[in-house]
């Protein structure tokens, strides 16, 4: 009988603190998005302790997702790569400068089918 070796997870993301989790909240309900909290996220290689997915007004289809490590905090849209940012603040006001559907003012033509 041979052993079967699983292939090691490394912890790429790590929880936020609750003042993070409280300016994601205020600044996604200002801007007419969902947060919501998925813990132990991951494929069979990868683990996060915590990934904020954030959704369009009461879409199932999430937008974006976020997350942090000891350094940064990263942004990946549904579709397109991934960014790196210093803190959320930071990654925050990128979303809203580069969106093409302007956060304040959210047409429901540019929500997800």
């Amino acid at each position: 009988m041979s052993i079967v070796r699983l292939p090691t997870k490394s912890v790429k993301g790590i929880s936020f603190s609750i003042a993070e989790l409280v300016l994601i909240r205020s600044w996604s309900e200002a801007n007419v998005l969902r947060m919501v909290v998925r813990l132990d996220h991951g494929t069979e290689t990868e683990e996060y302790e915590e990934v904020l997915a954030l959704h369009i007004g009461s879409s199932n289809l999430c937008r974006w997702i976020l997350w942090r490590d000891t350094q940064s905090v990263f942004l990946q849209p549904l579709i397109g790569r991934t960014r790196r940012y210093d803190s959320v603040a930071e990654a925050f006001e990128a979303l809203t400068e580069k969106t093409l559907c302007p956060l304040t003012d959210i047409d429901p033509a540019c929500w997800p089918a």
